[in-house]
Parts: C-alpha cells; sequence; structure tokens
C-alpha cells in the first residue's frame, strides 16, 4: 500500500510520520490502514512503538471497536482504495493481523510477528478472518502448512455470499 498520504489534523498531508511522537492510537490506525513506517526510528525505538500499539489495543480493544471514531469510515476508504477490492472488515483478528504484518514487515522479527499471528488465529470468527490471515501468513511467514490449515477454517465457515468472495479474493491472490 506505498505512495500513501496522511492527512493531519490541520489539514495538510505527509508522506510519512515520526510514529514516537504519536499517540498508540494513531499508530494502530497507521497499521491498519497501510501508512506505518518505520524508517525514521531505530530498532529499538520501532519495537517499543510496536509494544505500546499492543497494549493500546489489549488495554482498550473493547473501546475501540464501539466508539464512534471519526477515523473509521476515512480509514475503510482509505483501505478500500489502496487495495481496489472490497475486502475490508475491521474485525479485532484484522488488527492483530494487521499488527503481525508491521512487525514482519518493518521489524523482520517473524518470531514475534507469529506470536501475534497465532493471537489474531485465535480471535478470528469467520471465513474472511480466516481466508485474510492466511493470506499474510504465506506473504510474510511462507508457511504453508499454517496457510492451508487456515484455508481450510476459512472454507468450513462459509455462511454467505461475502464469505465466498472473502476465500475466492485470498485464493486469487496466491
Amino acid at each position: 500500500m506505498g505512495n500513501m498520504r496522511k492527512q493531519l489534523p490541520d489539514g495538510s498531508k505527509v508522506e510519512r510520520v515520526n510514529h514516537l511522537e504519536q499517540s498508540p492510537k494513531d499508530n494502530l490506525i497507521d497499521m491498519i490502514a497501510g501508512f506505518f513506517s518505520g524508517n525514521l526510528l531505530n530498532r529499538e525505538n520501532l519495537r517499543q512503538v510496536i509494544v505500546d500499539v499492543l497494549e493500546y489495543i489489549d488495554n482498550n480493544q473493547y473501546d475501540f471497536f464501539n466508539e464512534e471514531d471519526e477515523y473509521s469510515e476515512e480509514l475503510k476508504k482509505e483501505i478500500e482504495e489502496a487495495d481496489k477490492v472490497y475486502r475490508f472488515e475491521l474485525t479485532i483478528c484484522f488488527v492483530y493481523q494487521r499488527i503481525a504484518d508491521t512487525i514482519a514487515r518493518q521489524l523482520g522479527d517473524l518470531e514475534f510477528a507469529r506470536q501475534i499471528f497465532k493471537q489474531s488465529e485465535s480471535l478470528a470468527n469467520s471465513s474472511a478472518d480466516f481466508s485474510c490471515l492466511a493470506g499474510s501468513i504465506k506473504e510474510y511467514l511462507q508457511d504453508e502448512e499454517w496457510y492451508n490449515s487456515l484455508m481450510d477454517k476459512a472454507h468450513s465457515n462459509v455462511k454467505c455470499s461475502k464469505d465466498i468472495l472473502a476465500i475466492y479474493c485470498e485464493s486469487s491472490d496466491n
């Protein structure tokens, strides 16, 4: 999702921010939207920002998913535009998956990412959750066995045509 621009509260747009200067909630939203970039941080600071985000979501999960958030509609629109295919649903599984994606991509710590992917899997409850998570597992961990297991779970959780579309989108990407 590269080359994204983030609109700041003053209306200006930037291509990157120093994530040490943002709140954990703003960093989480950047991770979900695919805007997060740790290139202004050293490895230790990047790890701390990620740990702060995990602590934030662990402590504020209920509020994050139930509050009327000014970011939610804009965030959904940004992701839809970046992906060009509507397959976004803000679930707790998806949030942890995006954090794990960030850990793998930005920090390069695949064991840490694996732990968060496992947490994401434990929170999955729909075909979309399982198929989207499977794509990340394959992309970042190259774990075919785990990918196939998640896709089996996606198939066994089909409840409507939206679920079939989520599986089809994942299968066509791989």
